[in-house]
């Protein structure tokens, strides 16, 4: 077993600051900081290309029992790591189909995409290990996709 500690901040100006190139989105600055401490018992990590097929990224059954799924699961770390102004967004689901087509909100169907990230961005979210995640992007990447995972301590 050992223990992670991750930490989030946000901070922002204020509206209106100089230079404006760094001004926040609010009349007033601010600051916003979580720490957890968490403990685990496994990590994996990989470097992935990506392409316009979807592929799994992490599969749960490799983590977890059937019983026990959503009981006790992890924490993912994603990092869409192209260059900027690459145009390579990379798409984060829960199906093995369709992350990569445009988004009708009118539809009635069940969503199968989770988020998408632009060149640079990362997410940290907590997973219960109830379904697999893929991963699909808009064009074809080498070394594209930063990727970690933190599995509870418990969880197998």
């Amino acid at each position: 077993m050992g223990v992670i500690t991750p930490t989030l901040t946000l901070t922002s100006k204020a509206a209106g600051s100089s230079p404006a190139s760094d001004a926040g989105p609010l009349s007033f600055a601010f600051q916003l900081s979580a720490t957890d401490t968490l403990s685990i018992d496994q990590v994996a990590t990989k470097i992935i290309d990506v392409d316009g097929t979807h592929e799994v990224l992490w599969d749960a059954s490799d983590y977890i029992t059937t019983s026990a799924a959503g009981s006790k699961g992890g924490f993912v770390y994603v990092k869409n790591i192209t260059a900027e102004g690459s145009g390579r967004n990379i798409m984060i689901g829960t199906a093995n189909s369709g992350l990569s087509d445009e988004v009708d909100l009118t539809a009635t169907v069940d969503a199968e995409r989770l988020f998408t990230l632009q060149p640079g961005e990362f997410a940290f979210f907590p997973w219960d290990m109830t379904f697999d995640l893929y991963e699909d992007a808009n064009g074809s990447t080498s070394n594209a996709l930063e990727t970690w995972l933190f599995v509870r301590t418990g969880t197998n």
